[in-house]
């Protein structure tokens, strides 16, 4: 419950205040923005000591396309790729080669990537250039990409392009990079499962629906289901570990629990909408959008 995971993050971070006293330990403690409570967790003397040294740990577009580099630069087919795409590659430590420095222009990796996926997310250019469609359909509601959910999406589209394009002019496709997309949602779902089991109690029964949305409308259907009351049960018998944190205060706290984590977007309309990376593979429509895992 929350209660005691707000405690040993307390104690954590007090230990890790301690351990300050030396002068060749540190601490690095890795910590989900949800834990990150400070009045909470950090009500205890010299805790912005610790506080201070606080790194948000964001991957921005350059650094997720910098990773994808690194790893195809240092791959199976390594050297293919390397004198592909020309530039200087240093060879570091263990031949583990650095990318040239021109790759980490954003101008540079799009002209690169679309070298790779072609220039437009369709047949011309009002669908989208791949270069900013990837990362804009794989961020959460805060427009974070995690890089495994990046990885994953482009691993699945270029299995997909070999399989069902194999006369394609590019070694991705974009109809399977929206596949890439979709098997990206999925693998984020598993993982919200793991750490948050409640949201797809809640994110069921909008299964169908199409967002954006009034709040009004999700509320209802959470009403109709009794959604909050068998979310309440169940954390009763113990049956759910770390509930909503807002629970007591309704559709509205579970409401805000879901844009802390990313899965619920407040519009400026005040409407809400869910992201790609949760929506696919929740079942959840967009007109005009990717079509969801069904």
């Amino acid at each position: 419950n929350w209660k005691d995971m707000y405690r040993a993050i307390r104690g954590l971070l007090q230990t890790a205040l301690d351990l300050r006293s030396y002068r060749r330990i540190r601490a690095k403690i890795f910590l989900r923005s949800d834990q990150m409570d400070e009045d909470r967790v950090a009500d205890f003397p010299d805790a912005s000591k610790v506080l201070s040294l606080k790194v948000e740990l964001e991957w921005p577009r350059r650094e997720l396309y910098g990773l994808l580099w690194h790893i195809l630069g240092n791959g199976e087919h390594g050297e293919f790729f390397r004198k592909s795409f020309g530039g200087r590659w240093e060879p570091g430590a263990d031949d583990v080669f650095q990318q040239p420095r021109n790759l980490v222009d954003e101008t540079e990796q799009r002209k690169q990537f679309h070298k790779i996926s072609g220039p437009w997310m369709g047949r011309d250019r009002r669908r989208g250039f791949p270069y900013t469609w990837i990362p804009n359909h794989l961020g959460d509601g805060a427009a974070l990409v995690s890089p495994r959910s990046f990885l994953a999406a482009l691993r699945r589209a270029a299995m997909e392009t070999a399989e069902k394009y194999p006369e394609h002019e590019f070694a991705l496709h974009y109809e399977s990079v929206k596949s890439g997309v979709r098997e990206a949602s999925k693998i984020r779902v598993r993982e919200m499962r793991e750490d948050y089991p409640w949201v797809g109690s809640v994110l069921k029964p909008l299964e169908g629906m199409n967002v954006p949305s009034e709040f009004k409308e999700i509320s209802s259907l959470w009403q109709s289901e009794n959604v909050l009351d068998t979310l309440a049960d169940d954390i009763k018998n113990a049956e759910v570990k770390l509930p909503p944190s807002h629970m007591a205060r309704g559709p509205a706290g579970v409401r805000k629990d879901l844009e802390s984590l990313g899965v619920f977007q407040n519009l400026h309309d005040g409407r809400v909408n869910i992201p790609d990376v949760y929506r696919l593979g929740y079942g959840i429509g967009r007109r005009g959008g990717v079509r969801p895992v069904r």
